[in-house]
């Protein structure tokens, strides 16, 4: 399909810190819902449940929208290569990305229905969760193909190799036998390759250098690491501890338990149950991973790696528009700290 970009004069002015959601909200959510008015009936119900947009039924509801990140990443992009960070050039590239913001959100949603227990799946049923899931991602390339520009194709093939990423760290997901190294290699693919592709394909459509572009793949790639760490981090800290309590073998975990520590032993005796730990019980190996150093060590590693994305962005970037990538990443890389 062919996404409407509309009248380029109406396309908000970039904003620093989290305005720059509720601008890539703005700018692409019409093509996003015109992309899935495309789907049949029974599919666009389903994902325009997942989405929040309406209810089981298809009537409309007002929800809590989405952040945006990544396609707020695919504008600001395309911005940084785009010329005169405040003139007529950077603003410009927002509507050439607005096909490639549509297409990675796609993917996003893509991944997130194939999860197990999502809420299309406890109302529609697996099937249908991964079916909608499908047609998403059939939608996102449907929206790069039919874009008329000049790298499209550059965009479609690199979205089909960060599709590949997705899928194969899913599958990595599935294992119990990870060591530190492949747990770091599973969150580059399933974490970072969407962000590095969404940083990528702002890039290209922004009209940059294969310097410039690959300064913002690597960008994102990091800033999926650090994001990664910190929602691991949450996961086992934060309210309720559900990492724990589902058995979840995060980065932290995973690092714990290759020190064959008194802790270590404690979380694998407590992983070989078949059943959620109760909250008395994660509430404990929490306050023993915490006593061992390893919420630290999520800090230190989710910062380690957010500088590390910060220092792709000093060649070849707009000055304002690095600060706002900076400002983003510092703002989904830092969050409840």
């Amino acid at each position: 399909m062919t996404v409407t970009l509309g009248n380029r004069s109406t396309i908000p002015a970039p904003r620093r810190g989290s305005g720059v959601f509720e601008r890539a909200r703005t700018v692409t959510e019409p093509a996003l819902r015109a992309a899935v008015d495309s789907l049949p009936p029974t599919t666009r119900r389903a994902v325009g449940y997942h989405f929040g947009w309406w209810d089981s039924t298809g009537q409309d509801r007002s929800g809590t929208p989405g952040k945006a990140f990544r396609p707020a990443l695919v504008l600001l992009a395309a911005e940084a290569v785009g010329g005169t960070p405040v003139g007529m050039a950077a603003v410009a590239a927002v509507p050439a990305a607005i096909p490639a913001a549509v297409a990675v959100e796609l993917v996003h949603h893509f991944a997130q229905l194939r999860e197990k227990n999502t809420t299309v799946s406890r109302r529609f049923g697996t099937g249908a969760a991964v079916l909608a899931g499908d047609a998403l991602l059939a939608l996102a390339f449907d929206v790069l193909a039919t874009t008329a520009h000049p790298r499209a194709a550059a965009a479609t093939h690199t979205l089909g190799a960060t599709v590949a990423q997705l899928v194969e760290g899913q599958a990595d997901d599935r294992r119990e036998d990870v060591r530190l190294d492949e747990c770091f290699r599973m969150a580059r693919r399933r974490t970072g390759a969407l962000l590095e592709c969404s940083a990528g394909l702002g890039g290209l459509f922004g009209g940059g250098t294969p310097a410039q572009v690959a300064a913002l793949r690597a960008f994102g790639a990091e800033l999926g690491l650090a994001i990664q760490l910190t929602d691991d981090r949450r996961g086992i800290w934060g309210t309720g501890h559900p990492d724990l309590r589902h058995r979840e073998r995060s980065l932290p975990v995973v690092a714990a338990l290759a020190s064959k520590s008194a802790t270590a032993e404690r979380i694998a005796d407590a992983y070989k149950t078949k059943h959620d730990l109760c909250n008395v019980e994660a509430h404990e190996l929490a306050d023993a991973l915490d006593a061992d150093g390893w919420r630290e060590w999520c800090v230190t590693e989710s910062e380690r790696h957010l500088r590390a994305a910060l220092d792709q962005l000093e060649p070849g970037i707009t000055a304002e528009r690095r600060q706002d990538l900076r400002a983003i990443a510092r703002l989904v890389g830092d969050r409840d700290r």
